[in-house]
């Protein structure tokens, strides 16, 4: 990531907006130094929140990626998903849930996956699950989500599961950063009411309608494994709750 070219671009589109470095800066909630500080190039001297705030205001979106020893870095968060994925799906199983891994769809031009589609028999209730190793565009995540919902039904005749209800679920990966970020946007996950432990329950007798599920899950029981003075935590695959 370049500061300088970051710095540039928010310059270039503030005076494509006609903007005084005052104006953004009450959009944003920041001091106008702020903003003198990240178009000069110096965004190291700002939080990252800081910096999304800015972009925000002009109507822009800050977009980082974070790499490590070439494509290792991708390998390692795809294996945390699919470990995720499978632990979850494995404890559907075992509440008596049918389960497909991975269904793609296409209609009309709106093209995308599912991460689990499952179905209760007994229930009639089909569920959409979206496993998240991280939260980084919650409006993303919700509009794909409302997606996904629309064309569940569809998709699931195609298995021969006769649908009574829809419900979506987003499992995502315990860690400190995820459970701050989803504080700080809790309440645009309203529809996602029943979470945590209840969530857990209504899965093992989803017998009550819900509008959604959300939860926050480890991969592990941290099995430590000392290297010389530093301790390594091992994981186990399976998502508790």
């Amino acid at each position: 990531m370049s500061w300088i070219h970051i710095g540039r671009s928010v310059r270039a589109i503030r005076l494509r907006l006609r903007l005084r470095q005052s104006d953004v800066a009450a959009r944003a909630r920041v001091s106008r130094s702020s903003i003198s500080l990240l178009e000069r190039g110096f965004a190291n001297r700002l939080s990252v929140a800081t910096i999304e705030a800015i972009a925000a205001a002009l109507g822009a979106r800050l977009a980082t990626r974070l790499t490590w020893h070439g494509p290792d870095l991708d390998r390692l968060l795809d294996a945390d998903h699919a470990a995720l994925q499978a632990a979850v799906k494995r404890r559907l199983e075992r509440w008596g849930w049918l389960v497909r891994v991975e269904v793609s769809f296409n209609r009309y031009g709106e093209r995308g996956r599912i991460d689990l589609l499952a179905w209760h028999p007994l229930r009639r209730v089909l569920l959409v699950v979206e496993i998240k190793t991280d939260l980084v565009d919650t409006q993303a995540l919700l509009g794909a989500m409302d997606l996904r919902v629309r064309l569940a039904p569809m998709l699931a005749r195609g298995f021969g599961w006769d649908v009574q209800r829809v419900v979506p679920a987003i499992v995502f990966l315990d860690d400190r950063t995820t459970r701050r970020r989803l504080a700080a946007v809790d309440t645009l996950f309203d529809r996602y009411a029943l979470r945590g432990r209840a969530a857990i329950s209504w899965l093992r007798q989803p017998i009550e309608p819900v509008t959604g599920l959300l939860w926050v899950t480890k991969l592990t029981t941290a099995r430590v494994v000392r290297i010389g003075a530093q301790r390594v935590y091992r994981r186990r695959c399976d998502a508790g709750p």
